[in-house]
């Protein structure tokens, strides 16, 4: 029986089941592996919004590791969140009128619910309604189905 990687909490163990489940043809399985690795990056967050940034972040970031065949920081949005904070980042991310390589890179891979936009829908009550609209409206031209909000 194959490992649960929805119950690993070692990033390198979750990437190495990735990695056999692609190499083996389990798709199912690479992207469980996948999803499981974008919620370990935040796992060390207290702040759910900041956590969820995270996430998006490390999805981000796989999208580059596997565009260049190794392992690549987003530096620039790296500096983004600690200069301007979390909140400030998701709200220029979905008030931008260009689309973020980030998010193309998180829907060619069916990461929708990752995206910075996403994060924003899901916690609407911390961001300004046109911020929302925004968000929402990027997702939906997407064909993204919306996240709930919390």
């Amino acid at each position: 029986m194959a490992a649960d990687p929805t119950t690993m909490t070692d990033v390198k163990d979750v990437r190495t089941l990735m990695l056999n489940a692609e190499r083996l043809g389990a798709p199912a399985l690479a992207l469980a592996c996948q999803r499981r690795l974008y919620e370990l990056a935040g796992v060390d967050v207290d702040d759910p919004i900041e956590r969820r940034l995270w996430q998006a972040v490390a999805a981000h970031e796989e999208s580059l590791h596997r565009q260049h065949g190794k392992a690549r920081r987003a530096s620039y949005t790296r500096r983004k969140i600690a200069t301007k904070g979390a909140i400030a980042t998701l709200t220029d991310w979905a008030m931008d009128t260009k689309v973020t390589p980030g998010f193309e890179a998180l829907m060619a891979n069916g990461h929708a619910e990752f995206t910075g936009e996403a994060v924003v829908v899901e916690y609407a009550d911390h961001f300004p309604a046109e911020v929302v609209a925004a968000a929402k409206a990027r997702l939906a031209e997407h064909a993204v189905k919306v996240p709930e909000p919390h």
